[in-house]
């Protein structure tokens, strides 16, 4: 077992790779007397086709987050279900773009509820009557998405801005998808990614290292895992156009709404570190259109919005930036945005200030070992590596940097999308 410490707070992970090709990541801490385990595998919704033994598999969208479904199937275990009311735990799952999280939080029995979360997962038991009945079950979880305006104008802007793209499909499918997936499907995917050495195992909380250790290995060792060849992703080609520059949803909600948004290929920026890239971009959109900002100020006094934010996503080979805005004058709004978001600014004593914020942030998000286990779970799944030098990475950011930065944004290639009764 190797530690490393996270600078400046002094955490300290341990990590063991097991024989079996399974990482494990502890992180013990005494300011808390509960626990959080989680067992987590590099497979998500950006995975739309892979190769494996010269063979193309086509997955459906939505194909990520049924297979959660199946694996993480309390509904059809009552039994264990029954146990983790009685530990007084709370079981979850989640799936994202890239990756999928099984988890416990408890305070009572820690080996009792890794076993029953080991189970889960290594007890998947996949065929076409569960399948069949868990349809109508994510069905539901679809249109209730779908109720959102913010994440149906979302989903439609993504599907504008893209071409081929991964992200142009939702985590949970449509319903049209989920009626294409089978148990065939699902039982491919989970031999194929659910692999020893595509899984990951973190454990947060106050708990004994040495006994978790112990017993996870001895649990390991009874299945006889072995490590296998991974697929390999195939990822489409994508173009810098977008493939839609403006719709219209028709839509009754109280006041307009309005996602304006650019499609810029990032290596333009020549930064490795899409961390690093998207602080730095954190930063100049904060700057320029948070609720703190001058222009939101204007915006404001001059009744053009009800709220406005922003966001910030890299998708493969690109960025977007995306301006959000409720309105009672959404055409006016964006005759305005497309003007001022080529006026972009920073001085440096706004950029020193929003460092600091960072610095803080980066802080107190080891105050919760839910944080921190987000904190690695999704860096391995989206960068399949994990960083502790994060704070000397801010401290490092210049606001010579930023400018450069800022003054590669191009604005060519824009989508809209907007609300109208």
């Amino acid at each position: 077992m190797i530690k490393k410490t996270f600078e400046k707070v002094n955490a300290e992970l341990s990590i063991e790779k097991l024989k079996n090709g399974i990482d494990v990541y502890l992180y013990k801490t005494d300011t808390t007397k509960n626990f959080y385990l989680t067992i987590s595998v590099k497979y998500g919704a950006c995975v739309t086709k892979y190769k494996t033994n010269n063979e193309i598999i086509d997955v459906i969208p939505g194909s990520a987050h049924f297979l959660e479904h199946k694996v993480m199937a309390l509904s059809e275990n009552k039994e264990i279900s029954k146990r983790i009311n009685d530990l007084g735990s709370l079981a979850n799952a989640w799936t994202s773009y890239y990756g999928t999280n099984y988890n416990i939080f408890g305070s009572q029995n820690i080996k009792e509820n890794l076993k029953i979360l080991l189970d889960l997962f290594y007890n998947t038991d996949i065929n076409e009557q569960n399948v069949e009945e868990e349809k109508g079950i994510i069905g539901e979880e679809v249109d209730m998405y779908k109720d959102k305006i913010d994440y149906l104008m979302t989903y439609h802007l993504f599907d504008n801005l893209f071409h081929n793209s991964y992200i142009k499909n939702t985590v949970v499918g449509e319903r049209t998808d989920l009626e294409k997936i089978n148990s065939k499907l699902l039982n491919r995917i989970y031999k194929d990614y659910y692999s020893s050495n595509n899984t990951f195992i973190i454990i947060t909380g106050n708990f004994d290292e040495e006994e978790i250790m112990n017993y996870i290995n001895d649990y390991m060792d009874k299945l006889k895992l072995k490590p296998r060849e991974l697929p390999k992703r195939i990822k489409p080609k994508e173009p810098d156009n977008v493939r839609v520059s403006y719709e219209e949803m028709q839509k009754d909600v109280e006041n307009d709404r309005v996602k304006y948004a650019i499609k810029i290929n990032k290596k333009i920026f020549n930064i490795k570190d899409d961390s690093v890239l998207t602080d730095y971009l954190g930063i100049i959109l904060s700057t320029n259109f948070s609720g703190t900002s001058k222009l939101y100020e204007k915006y404001k006094l001059n009744k053009l919005i009800i709220s406005m934010g922003y966001g910030l996503n890299i998708i493969d080979d690109h960025l977007i930036i995306t301006i959000n805005a409720s309105t009672k004058n959404p055409n006016e709004f964006i005759k305005n945005i497309k003007k001022d978001i080529k006026k972009l600014k920073l001085n440096k004593s706004e950029f020193e200030r929003h460092k600091k914020i960072y610095l803080k942030n980066y802080i107190t998000d080891f105050d919760n070992i839910e944080d921190v286990e987000y904190i690695i779970s999704a860096s391995l799944m989206k960068y399949n590596r994990l960083d502790f030098d994060d704070y000397s990475k801010i401290i490092n950011m210049s606001y010579e940097e930023a400018m450069r930065i800022l003054s590669l944004i191009t604005f060519d290639n824009a989508s809209i999308i907007k609300t109208i009764k």
